[in-house]
Order: structure tokens, then sequence, then C-alpha cells
């Protein structure tokens, strides 16, 4: 079938989406000097990639990487997974299987950008095509060229937010995951969801074997596929939560023969960060469960810190025409008589909003957390914006006017996004000269040390914990909170060697700051049980601390 003169049109305006978008990763992997000064994988995204590559290589859902917390229940290596989702593991290993060229750990690493890149780039084109089918088919009157010109805004709108940018350079779960809440967005507004509801949930389902998010997202979706098509809500509703099970089902049972309960997850513990004055490291780099409070007073503390954080949160869904956007939305599905399908998808985006907000409050400090519930209110705010405006009265503006209107909304969204664009790219320089992480040459040397005097099965500690692995192919245990605990992170695993690689110790973690600043007086702390120590400066200029430790029974004849 030959391609008409408005489909090469609409054909032109996704390529020019993909070509502008892949020109905008490729400056802000510049700004970072992906590859080089900064390495691919950090530590969020090297715990995925230890993992798939033990998948693709190995056939097994383990890790070489541990926190000191895990020793608890499964003290030796390959540890099962205990905080990543199966979905990017799954995917990055099907990768690996298919390029095995790549050898090198600095080369492979280049593999898990794939995925980010391409969700990156089908979220500009998946927005701008959903603009152009919503506005085809409830504002038949404007133009084709306006059409279009409304869908490239939307589109290029997402392409330069810096954030995407960030999370498509390197293996993150936000890009997958927000593409898959997309999908399904769309599948509302074009009354799909209702009509395959089990499609429906099943694309629920794998999107959720990204996040965990999904979890509490996928019945506010599920009810908004319902409500969608009111003939027939209880068999909608039943068959997409049976397609969101299906994908999850085998990862449940995963985790229920690994931990012993289907819903068991370490990050569930970092709701306590914050709380009673515990930190990340308190709750996971100590070899034993922390304690947490439970009952009311859970429920109390934890109300307390989703009130403490919120606004800061608020502050930052509101920055720039971010407020523009959810207040249009917020007002146009307040207006009479709006379309029932689209009411009922706004409604949807707005309660997906309001439990991300919850959710990162409840969380870290990271307004990274925002970003899937972000994406979509932002877009449909847009539209929500012309929606108004072509619904105001002639009286109060005349025709001219409202088109003035509609283009400055455009413009609004695309200044904005250059503007962000060009701080984020400064900001990006910036933190490479000054990321905690070593360069791609610090870290090839020092796997290169550790495969020559560590034996292949020995576990490491080390406070590089995931990257460490991914390059010496190694079991890396994380960091102990202290010098003091790593006697009893013994106790539960063998090891005998600690590697420390910070820029200097002021970046140190504060119970690690004599280490770094004096590394020669560590043999004279018994209780450390040292015996030898190296230290020596990279050239980036991180500075290297090798401690090896003695016999574990060392330790228990100093103290007595």
């Amino acid at each position: 079938m030959s391609p008409t003169r408005r489909s090469a049109a609409d054909l032109g305006v996704l390529l020019f989406l993909v070509l502008a978008g892949y020109g905008l990763w490729s400056l802000h992997a510049s700004a970072w000097d992906l590859g080089q000064r900064s390495p691919i994988l950090s530590y969020d995204t090297a715990q995925y990639a230890v993992a798939a590559r033990e998948l693709a290589e190995h056939g097994r859902l383990t890790t070489l990487f541990a926190l000191p917390v895990e020793l608890v229940s499964h003290p030796r290596p390959p540890w099962p997974l205990a905080v990543v989702q199966p979905g990017l593991v799954v995917a990055e290993a099907a990768i690996f299987r298919l390029v095995p060229g790549l050898q090198a750990p600095h080369e492979r690493e280049w593999l898990t950008v794939l995925i980010p890149i391409f969700c990156y780039l089908a979220l500009g084109v998946l927005l701008a095509s959903l603009a152009a089918f919503l506005l085809g088919r409830y504002a038949p009157s404007i133009g084709p060229a306006t059409r279009r010109l409304a869908a490239l805004a939307v589109g290029l709108a997402f392409l330069l937010d810096p954030e995407a940018q960030h999370f498509a350079v390197g293996g993150f779960t936000e890009l997958p995951f927000t593409l898959g809440l997309i999908g399904a967005i769309g599948a509302l507004v074009s009354e799909q969801a209702p009509r395959r509801p089990l499609a429906f949930g099943l694309l629920l389902g794998v999107t959720g074997s990204f996040r965990a998010n999904m979890m509490w997202l996928a019945p506010v979706l599920v009810a908004a596929a319902a409500f969608v098509a009111p003939e027939r809500r209880m068999r909608v509703s039943v068959m997409a939560l049976l397609g969101f099970m299906l994908p999850l089902i085998p990862w449940w049972y995963y985790k229920w023969r690994a931990f012993g309960t289907p819903g068991w997850d370490l990050t569930r513990l970092i709701v306590w960060e914050g709380v009673q004055g515990r930190t990340w490291f308190s709750l996971l780099h100590l070899p034993e469960p922390p304690v947490v409070p439970h009952g009311t007073e859970a429920m109390r503390l934890m109300a307390g810190k989703i009130l403490r954080r919120m606004p800061e949160f608020l502050l930052a869904l509101a920055t720039g025409p971010r407020a523009l956007w959810t207040g249009a939305l917020a007002l146009w599905v307040l207006t009479p008589r709006p379309p029932r399908t689209l009411a009922v998808t706004a409604w949807a985006i707005l309660a997906a909003a309001l439990l991300g907000l919850v959710a990162a409050a409840a969380g870290i400090s990271w307004l990274r957390f925002l970003f899937p519930a972000r994406v979509p209110l932002e877009a449909a705010g847009m539209l929500a914006l012309w929606a108004l405006i072509a619904r105001a009265p002639a009286t109060l503006i005349g025709s001219r006017f409202a088109a003035a209107l509609h283009v400055g909304v455009a413009v609004l969204a695309i200044g904005w996004g250059v503007q962000q664009t060009l701080r984020g790219n400064t900001e990006a320089r910036t933190a490479a000269a000054a990321r905690g992480v070593p360069s791609v040459a610090t870290l090839r040397d020092l796997a290169g040390r550790v495969r020559r005097n560590v034996p292949a099965n020995e576990v490491v500690m080390s406070n590089l914990g995931p990257v460490l692995a991914w390059h010496a192919r190694r079991p890396v245990l994380h960091l102990a909170l202290t010098p003091a605990d790593i006697g009893a992170c013994r106790r539960r695993l063998e090891f005998r060697n600690v590697v420390l690689a910070f820029r200097d110790p002021g970046q140190a973690w504060p119970e690690w700051h004599e280490v770094l600043a004096r590394p020669t007086e560590a043999p004279g702390h018994l209780d450390w049980n040292v015996v030898r120590e190296r230290h020596w400066e990279a050239a980036d200029g991180f500075k290297i601390v090798w401690l090896e430790l003695g016999p574990p029974e060392a330790t228990l004849a100093a103290r007595q």
C-alpha cells in the first residue's frame, strides 16, 4: 500500500523526533564523558548488569553482589536477587547472549545502554503519536499541519527533559517502566484496554517486572479500564488482573523459594531511612536484620516522614511550567461533560501522580522517583491546556488570540526544555569531574589487581560494590558500616581483602574517614584484624586503600 502525502508527513515528524532524540542523547553522553571519565555502570545500574551476566552465562537468577544485611539469610555467593526486579535483568541477559563478541567488561557494559536509548526514543515517538491521535479524534476541526506541530511539541518536550536524557545514558529501569506506563495510558485513551483486557493486563505485568511501583498503580489502571467499559466492568477487571499476574507469578515463586515469602524485597527497608536517625547505611550495611517499628507506631512515624518530605516533592513537581500543566489537567477534568474515556484516563493520571508523590516521600529523598508519574502528567497537561484554550468563550478571547496562546504553550514547553537541557549538560560536566565512582581506566586497573591477587571464587569487600563485581568478575560484598563491623561480617562469610576507593577522605563514609586519612595506622587497631595495608593514588586522583585481613580467629584472640 503506497503511503499518502499525509502519512509521509507524519512519518517525517516521527523521524525528526528520533534524530533529535539521538542528538540530545549524544550531547548528554558527551557531557558526562561516558565510557571514559564516567563509567557507564553506576551503583544502581551495575546491580542489574551483574545479575544479567550471571543469567546469560550460567542460566541462573543470581548475583555476585550482596549487602551485609543479606548475609543473615544467604551467607555465600552467588546470592539470590534481593534488590533488583527481573525485567531489566532478563532483557539485558538476552542482549548479552545475542552479542557475544564483546568480552571485556568495559566494552560489554555499552550493551546495557541499548534498552534505555530505545525506550527514550520510543517514548518521544509514542507521546507524539498519542497526541496526534487524540487531536485527530477529539479536535477534528484543526488541520493536519497544526496537529503534526502539536504532536511534535509534545514529543520534543519529553526528549528535552534532562532527567530523561540522564536515564538514557545508563541501564536504569525508569525509562522501560515509563514506556510501559505510557503504553497503558495509550491503551486507555484508544479504548483498547477494555476491548482486550487480558493483553492490557499483560502489559501492566511486564511493566511491573521493571519496577515494583506497578503494584499500586495496576489497581488504578485496571479500575480506569473498567470504568471506560461500564457494561462489563467485572469481566474487564478480572481479565486485566489475571493478565497482570501472569508475567509476575514466576518471579513471586522465585522470591518465595529464595526468601520464604513472595512479597519479600530488601528495598522495603528504605521506607525507614530518615526515621529515628536511621540511614541507608545503618539499615543495610550490618550483618543483622534492622529493628524497625511495627503497628500503630510504625504508621505514625511513616505518616510524619511523608508529611515532612511532601513539600520538597510538591515543589519539584511544580517547577517551571509543570504547575501549569498539572493545574490545566485538573481544571479540564472538572469542566462540564468531558468525554468519558478522556476523563477516566485523566483521573487515572492524576491518581498515579499522587501515588508517586506519596511513594517518593516515603522512600529516599530522590526526585528521580517522581519521573514515571511526571511524564504522563506533563504530556496530558499540555493537551489539557490546549483544550481549555479552545473551549474558552469567543467573547473572552478571539480566534487570533486563541491561536497565539496555542503557539505560546508549545513555545513555553520547548523553550523550558531547551533551557533545562543546557543546564543539565552543564551540571553533568561538573558532576563528571567530581563523581564518586573512579574512571574506567582506574576501574580496569583495580579489577586487574583483584584478579591477580584474589582467587576466582573468593569474596572481596568494597565500597565499589557491584561496579567492582562487574569489572573484576569476583563476588563483592558491600562495605560494612564501620571497620569494627568487618568481624561480624566475617563470622557469616569468610573473606580476606577489603578494597576502598574514594576521591578523598572527606568523601568517605564517616566511620571510614580514619582509614582513608591514615591508612598506615590500620594494622595498629587490633579489633580490625588488619595484617597488611597498601595504598596509592590512581591517575584520576582517587585514593585506593587495600586492607588484607588476618585469620578470623585472630580477632577473637585479640579480644580475649
